[in-house]
C-alpha cells in the first residue's frame, strides 16, 4: 500500500511541472499583429529576444505573420490579457499616465521597464494593457490656491470622492494645489497645459521617423504669437482657422535617430510667455543602400555640388503664407508610373563611402514622357543645372517646395502660376543620371522629405 501511495504522489510531482508551464504559457499577455509587424519589430517594441518570442509562441516559420494573429508576450510577469503600446503623448511623466490609465505607477515601471523617470519621452512606446489603453480620462485645470474639494467639484459638476478615487487618493483632502486632475471625458487626448489660453497642442505623427512631414498644431482660446524649434529648425505657423496656427516641419533623412528637442513659446501682449520644451524620440526610417553608381566625377566634386545646392537653399528657404495646395498631391506622371528609385536610400558613388542619400523619388519612362505639377503653386526657378539638370521648383506655401530635375524640356517660367495636373514639362536625362527619369522631391520647411507621404496623406495633418 505504502509503494502505491508513493509511486502516485511521484506521477503527480512528474505531471505538475508540466501543467504549471502551461499554466504560465496560458497566462501570458497577448499582442495582436498589427499591419507591418515583424518579428524583430514587436521584440524590439517589448524590449525581448526574437528567440523568446518564437519559442514562446512555437513558430514554426517567424518570418510569415499574419495580421491578426495572438502572440504570447513573456518577460511580463504578473500582466495577463491584451497589451498594446502607445505612443506617449506630450507632457507624458509617470504621475499623470498612472491617474490617466488608472494603473499603479509601480505597474507601468514594470510593463515598460523603466529605470528612470526621465526616460519618458514623447512618442517612445509604452506598454498599457487593453482595458487601460484607451486613455478615457482627460486631464483638466487643477486646484486653484485657496480652492476646496468641495467647490472643485461643484464647478465640475462631480463629487469629490469620485474625483479623489480617479485620481488615486484615498479622500479629497489628498488632492492639492497645481496638481494634474483628471476627469472622465469622451476626448481621451484633452491635456490641460497650465494655462486657460491653451486648448490644444499636437505633435503628429510620434515618434518623429527619418524623412516624415510633422504636422505642430496649436489651438488657443485668443490671438497669439507663437515660435519654436523641432530638431533644431526654427518652425514657421500659421494660421489655419480661428485662434488655430499650424507649422509642418521635415525631419531630416541623415538625422541622428535618438532624442530631438521641442521648444515652443506662446505669448500675448503684457503677459508672460507660455512655453514648453520636451524631448521627442526619432526613429530610423530604416533605409536600405543602394547599388554604388558610377557617375561623372564633376558631378560630385564639392565645388561643382555646394554652389548649386547653395543656390536650391536659397530659394527654398522663404516660407510663403499662402497655401496654395489643396488635398492630396498628385502623381506627376502619367499611370502606369514605375519607381526606380525610393525616396531616403543611402548611395554611394563612384566607390566612395555610403554618406549620400536620395532626396527623392524617381521615375521611369514607363508611360510617356509628360511631367505635371504634382499640385498648384508659384514656379521660383526654372533652368540649367549640372547635378540636377533642367530643372522646375514649385513654391506650394507655407514652406513647401517640389523639385522637378532631369528635364528634357520646361514648359513654364519663373512667375507662373501651375494648377494641380498642369503639364510642366520632358522628362529627360539632363545632369546626373545614369538614364532618363523624373527625380520628384519634396522639400518642408527646408528639409526633403518622403514625396510619396505627400500622394497619400492631406497635410497638414488632422
Amino acid at each position: 500500500m505504502y509503494k502505491r501511495i508513493v509511486l502516485v504522489i511521484f506521477l503527480i510531482m512528474l505531471v505538475l511541472p508540466t501543467g504549471s508551464i502551461q499554466a504560465q504559457s496560458q497566462d501570458l499577455p497577448v499582442y495582436i499583429v498589427q499591419n507591418g509587424d515583424t518579428i524583430n519589430i514587436i521584440a524590439l517594441r517589448f524590449g525581448i529576444s526574437s528567440k523568446d518570442l518564437i519559442d514562446a509562441n512555437q513558430l514554426a516559420n517567424p518570418d510569415i505573420l499574419v495580421v491578426g494573429t495572438t502572440l504570447k508576450i513573456p518577460g511580463l510577469e504578473g500582466v495577463t490579457g491584451e497589451i498594446s503600446p502607445h505612443p506617449a503623448p506630450l507632457g507624458a511623466n509617470l504621475a499623470r499616465l498612472s491617474r490617466q490609465t488608472q494603473l499603479p505607477v509601480e505597474t507601468l515601471i514594470m510593463l515598460n521597464r523603466i529605470t528612470s523617470p526621465n526616460e519618458i519621452y514623447a512618442g517612445s512606446n509604452l506598454i498599457i494593457p487593453a482595458g487601460n489603453s484607451q486613455l478615457t480620462l482627460a486631464e483638466t485645470a487643477p486646484l486653484a490656491n485657496g480652492q476646496s474639494m468641495l467647490e472643485y467639484a461643484a464647478a465640475n459638476d462631480n463629487d469629490p470622492w469620485v474625483i479623489s478615487g480617479i485620481n488615486q487618493q484615498s479622500n479629497p483632502s489628498g488632492l492639492i494645489p497645481n496638481d494634474p486632475v483628471y476627469l472622465p471625458s469622451s476626448d481621451a487626448l484633452t491635456h490641460y497645459w497650465g494655462s486657460p489660453l491653451i486648448q490644444e497642442i499636437q505633435v503628429s505623427p510620434l515618434p518623429l521617423v527619418q524623412g516624415k512631414t510633422i504636422t505642430i498644431r496649436v489651438k488657443t482660446t485668443e490671438a497669439v504669437n507663437i515660435s519654436g524649434n523641432l530638431a533644431d529648425r526654427q518652425l514657421n505657423f500659421f494660421a489655419a482657422g480661428e485662434n488655430e496656427y499650424v507649422a509642418l516641419q521635415g525631419i531630416h533623412a541623415l538625422a541622428e535617430p535618438g532624442l530631438a528637442s521641442f521648444k515652443l513659446s506662446i505669448t500675448l501682449p503684457d503677459s508672460p510667455p507660455f512655453t514648453l520644451e520636451q524631448s521627442l524620440l526619432l526613429e530610423s526610417g530604416y533605409y536600405s543602400n543602394e547599388p554604388a553608381l558610377t557617375v561623372d566625377p564633376q558631378t560630385i566634386d564639392p565645388a561643382v555640388t555646394k554652389p548649386e545646392d547653395d543656390l536650391i537653399r536659397s530659394i527654398i528657404t522663404a516660407s510663403t503664407p499662402q497655401k496654395y495646395w489643396s488635398g492630396i498631391f498628385q502623381l506627376p506622371v502619367d499611370e502606369p508610373a514605375c519607381i526606380k528609385s525610393w525616396y531616403g536610400n543611402r548611395r554611394s558613388y563612384n566607390g566612395g563611402p555610403y554618406i549620400y542619400f536620395h532626396t527623392g523619388v524617381d521615375y521611369g519612362v514607363c508611360a510617356n514622357l509628360n511631367i505635371y505639377a504634382p499640385e498648384a503653386g508659384v514656379v521660383v526657378y526654372t533652368g540649367a543645372l549640372t547635378v540636377r539638370g533642367n530643372a522646375t521648383i514649385i513654391d506650394h506655401g507655407w514652406g513647401v517646395y517640389s523639385g522637378i530635375w532631369h528635364q528634357q524640356s520646361i514648359n513654364v517660367k519663373v512667375g507662373d502660376v501651375v494648377t494641380k495636373g498642369q503639364l510642366i514639362g520632358q522628362i529627360g536625362g539632363t545632369g546626373r543620371v545614369t538614364g532618363p527619369h523624373l527625380h520628384w522631391e519634396v522639400w518642408v520647411n527646408g528639409v526633403q522629405v518622403e514625396p510619396l507621404d505627400w500622394l497619400d496623406t492631406e497635410f497638414p495633418a488632422k
